[in-house]
């Protein structure tokens, strides 16, 4: 008894016909296609995360200069009246404060400097009283925060220094 399918082999038939030479092209040309723009978005999602962690930095700096400044006017002489500290040498409760993602290499990348003026004079002042200002302005090395090469990359260049300033009436 001769099976169906040998009969087809016999007669030249080909149960399984040849994928044409076009159709074996284009899905060469489809894989290179898909290799080039899964480069390009994996670049591009990069690139956002890392301007969101810059971001979320920026603002954390903004926030502490807020925080700090409030809790220099309200706690005067506790933080100093003029004077630039690591946030490491911050007393214990301004430095709750401060979100623990600008907090990195031990407070060493943050300096806090606390200015007292007179009013709303530029003239500094060593006892601050009522109508004078605390400002505080912050600065933060965000350099352990670029994880994409730091030379400039498709003509974006990332910040390394963020800074903030804040001021408030003493109470």
């Amino acid at each position: 008894m001769v099976h169906q399918a040998d009969t087809k082999v016999q007669a030249g038939v080909n149960e399984y016909p040849q994928i044409s030479r076009k159709k074996r092209l284009s899905r060469g040309q489809s894989a290179v296609e898909f290799a080039l723009m899964s480069t390009l978005a994996l670049a591009v999602m990069l690139i956002g995360v890392q301007f969101a962690l810059i971001g979320q930095a920026a603002l954390a700096v903004s926030q502490g200069a807020s925080a700090l400044a409030r809790y220099a006017a309200v706690n005067p002489g506790t933080m100093g009246p003029n004077s630039s500290v690591s946030a490491s040498s911050l007393p214990s409760a301004a430095q709750q404060l401060l979100s623990s993602s600008i907090l990195t290499n031990s407070g060493g990348d943050l300096t806090v400097t606390v200015a007292s003026y007179t009013g709303t004079t530029t003239t500094t002042t060593s006892a601050p009283g009522y109508t004078d200002r605390a400002v505080v302005s912050m600065s933060y090395n965000a350099a352990s925060k670029i994880f994409l090469p730091s030379s400039t990359l498709l003509g974006i260049t990332f910040p390394t220094t963020l800074t903030a300033s804040d001021s408030q009436m003493y109470e």
